[in-house]
């Protein structure tokens, strides 16, 4: 199953540039920030990078809301395995964290949408498969896709090294969490693709 090519030319049109205006947020101002002493312009630097996200949550909505029946099966799927796993983690942390057993503060918030995002995507590449849709977790069967993975994930190094002295250590483990993730989705990818054309060859 292929996502109709007109929402998806859509989705991509939406999806990288709010990918990119949250990159240079996080890479130029989100360093900035403890510096800034008027707590009003600090709450507005710190939520800055929300609005590109709801961006990105908005293509993401289109592009399901554009597909066929199948195709938003397989969304929501993907979604419910995300969610449940994400709730069953933080249900966890909680415990662990009100029994004293770990000590966490109010910055751990910040890897939860990238870590829906990340679990969405495995569950809806599972679901596809399921449904025999071949398992592309962004709906983009082209070559370009493990490198603009790829990109996204070194374009989070740099940040993580450019910021390293202003952002805390579990903010940067973050970065460099999700920057490896994104690599190792990419890899899976490239593979899965290689092994795909390499069928496709034999005779």
């Amino acid at each position: 199953m292929q996502q109709r090519r007109p929402v998806h030319q859509r989705y991509q049109r939406e999806f990288w540039p709010a990918m990119a205006a949250y990159m240079l947020i996080m890479l130029l101002l989100w360093p900035l920030l403890p510096r800034v002493h008027s707590e009003l312009l600090k709450v507005g630097l710190a939520v800055l990078p929300v609005l590109p996200v709801l961006f990105v949550v908005r293509a993401m909505v289109r592009m399901v809301l554009g597909g066929d029946e199948l195709e938003q099966r397989i969304h929501l799927i993907g979604l419910a395995i995300a969610a449940t796993v994400v709730s069953m983690l933080s249900l966890i942390g909680g415990f662990l964290a009100a029994a004293g057993v770990v000590t966490l503060d109010g910055s751990i918030l910040i890897g939860v949408w990238p870590l829906l995002v990340v679990l969405y995507a495995a569950g809806r590449s599972w679901a596809s498969r399921r449904y025999g849709a071949g398992g592309d977790v962004l709906c983009d069967s082209g070559t370009r896709r493990h490198w603009r993975l790829l990109l996204t994930a070194l374009a989070l190094l740099v940040i993580a090294a450019v910021a390293r002295h202003q952002l805390g250590d579990e903010q940067l483990g973050m970065l460099c969490g999700t920057a490896a993730g994104l690599a190792l989705v990419a890899l899976m990818q490239a593979l899965r693709r290689r092994r795909r054309d390499d069928a496709d060859e034999t005779p």
